[in-house]
């Protein structure tokens, strides 16, 4: 039998709760952060667990290099430094503007995302 949503859910809460910020990044960022954008790290703000996933909407992140590449979300404990939880590849969009900036509208995570 599969997991059920209930425990899932209770383990994406507690993933929410370490992650608290995200970061850009130009590149696969591997396993220790590798290849951060210039953007600065913004809040997560996860919704609620639904189905395993928590979600995130309307993130805008400011500071990148004006039209410079995005490929990976990052997961960090701390505005700056802390500790690197991994990451998941963005599809869609993937530069910043020409102002530096880059809003991420909608991305369900989960404990398969890589």
């Amino acid at each position: 039998m599969a997991l059920l949503d209930a425990l899932l859910n209770i383990g994406a809460t507690a993933m929410g709760n370490a992650a608290t910020h995200l970061a850009l990044h130009s590149a696969d960022p591997g396993a220790t952060g590798l290849n951060p954008t210039t953007a600065a790290r913004v809040a997560a703000g996860w919704g609620a667990p639904a189905n395993g996933d928590l979600t995130i909407s309307n993130k805008a992140f400011t500071g990148g290099a004006a039209n410079g590449s995005v490929t990976h979300v990052g997961f960090w404990s701390a505005a700056t430094g802390g500790t690197f939880y991994g990451s998941q590849s963005i599809t869609g969009d993937l530069t910043f503007n020409s102002a530096g900036e880059y809003t991420i509208t909608s991305l369900a995570v989960n404990g398969s995302s890589t």
